[in-house]
């Protein structure tokens, strides 16, 4: 398949191993393709949690063909669909569904909530809880990969094409960090091209969510992450996920949009 040149690519395929505030400003400013920090979250407490969010009641589908397959905990921003009600209903629930996501680790610090602390701690700015048009955002969503059902097809994330809201201005790159609960010991892997979808790519993801496999190249990363362990990158870059055998893959997610070091990070799912 042809790549036109238009299209925005990483500068390099590193993946770093530390998340440190070097490591940040080179992934938000694409010179690096990822951060991996392996043992980042103790992993019987995430095997626990894992278990939970899969009998989870609040446990539904997203919306789209190639992404109904799998689960999530809580409704994530993509699924408002720009309707003004789904909308409505998703800041209504934000803060409450922080908190029941919070309190299934208790006693311990939620991952997510780790990770805001830190980026918080490491980012130049700063970082902070989503705000649109004024109102909460949601932020720690599980995603639940059913054993050899579940995938992800190529596909990209970005929050200007799941809302017009006012905060949104000025975001030069969203970045995404993922902690793995549980990872089936086959497939389950995380693919990165370390490109955004060209034109064409990006008419079809935003109409089923995702590209035929065998209409992009190979992948540049297949990554099999382990239980426990965090990956960030940026979402607006063609992405997917390949489906597991054995085993409920599980993780806990927050998308992070940066406008410079200068302006804090903000966190959503």
């Amino acid at each position: 398949m042809s790549v036109t040149t238009h299209v925005v690519r990483s500068l390099t395929d590193e993946i770093a191993t530390e998340l440190t505030t070097e490591t940040l400003l080179k992934l938000a400013n694409r010179e690096i393709g990822a951060i991996h920090v392996r043992g980042y979250y103790p992993v019987d407490i995430a095997q626990d949690v894992a278990q939970k969010a899969i009998n989870h009641q609040a446990l539904g589908n997203y919306h789209k063909q190639h992404t109904s397959s799998v689960g999530r905990v809580y409704m994530p921003h993509i699924d408002t669909k720009w309707d003004a009600e789904l909308t409505n209903q998703y800041h209504e629930q934000a803060l409450p569904a922080i908190q029941d996501v919070r309190s299934m680790f208790h006693p311990y610090l939620s991952p997510v909530d780790r990770v805001r602390l830190e980026l918080q701690e490491l980012w130049p700015a700063g970082a902070n809880l989503m705000r649109l048009r004024g109102r909460a955002c949601f932020v720690g969503a599980f995603r639940v990969f059913q054993p050899s059902t579940s995938e992800f097809y190529p596909h990209n994330d970005a929050i200007d094409q799941e809302s017009d809201a006012p905060e949104i201005e000025g975001v030069l790159n969203q970045l995404v960090a993922n902690i793995y609960l549980q990872v089936p010991d086959e497939g389950g892997n995380l693919q990165l091209w370390l490109r955004e979808p060209t034109e064409d790519e990006t008419r079809t993801i935003l109409d089923v969510e995702g590209l035929e496999p065998d209409s992009v190249e190979e992948p540049v990363h297949t990554i099999h992450p382990e239980a426990g362990d965090l990956i960030i990158f940026s979402p607006r870059m063609l992405h997917a996920v390949t489906a597991g055998h054995g085993k409920h893959r599980v993780g806990a997610a927050a998308f992070i949009a940066t406008k410079g070091p200068q302006e804090p990070l903000v966190f959503w799912s």
